[in-house]
């Protein structure tokens, strides 16, 4: 639709999205632009993070950028799906070569308390020379509540962790978030609960 930016000195792409650097700002002096109005993923957390990094880079305090390939999705459907960082297929088309750990809810003793274990936790990690689990490059769960549980593969993306950094976290018991854990144990060869 139309913005009302013609004449400004405010660019929009093609698809009608207005251009921005990283820092979101705009081709006009002193205008900045985030969330829906910018060709980044539709998500509000994003538009928040964009908004944080605009008024910071207003204030002059040279924020980080938002790294857009490493933010949370959640898709709010039942089972729930969250993911962060790439599958294992675009990991591997990125160059990588991974290994994977994949933890059912169907072993997990609150999935089974709470009647709700449909579903998985997945976790890709980078393969290091001697063939071990490295970073953690993605983190993706179906599953119930999973959108509250990714957290901790969010930060193990964003924070680059690897396998062994997750596997020595002691993980609440019983809890859905249990499996995450499994999943990062397993990458080191040391899964309780297959």
């Amino acid at each position: 639709e139309n913005l009302g930016l013609d004449d400004t000195g405010v660019e929009v792409d093609e698809r009608g999205f207005v251009k921005v650097d990283q820092t979101c700002r705009t081709t006009l002096e002193g205008v900045w632009a985030v969330g829906d109005l910018v060709a980044t993923p539709q998500l509000a957390h994003v538009g928040f993070a964009e908004g944080i990094t605009a008024v910071r880079d207003i204030l002059g305090e040279h924020p980080l950028p938002v790294e857009y390939d490493k933010v949370p999705w959640c898709i709010y459907c039942h089972p729930e799906v969250a993911f962060v960082g790439p599958s294992e297929e675009a990991a591997r088309q990125a160059g990588h070569d991974v290994v994977v750990s994949t933890h059912h809810f169907r072993g997990n003793g609150r999935a089974l308390i709470v009647g709700e274990a449909d579903g998985l936790v997945k976790v890709v990690a980078e393969r290091q020379p001697d063939g071990s689990a490295g970073r953690v490059l993605g983190v993706h769960m179906v599953g119930p509540w999973v959108t509250e549980q990714l957290g901790q593969g969010y930060l193990a993306v964003n924070w680059e962790a690897t396998a062994e950094d997750l596997a020595a976290l002691v993980q609440p018991h019983p809890t859905l978030s249990e499996a995450f854990g499994e999943a990062a144990m397993a990458l080191t060869g040391r899964g309780l609960h297959g």
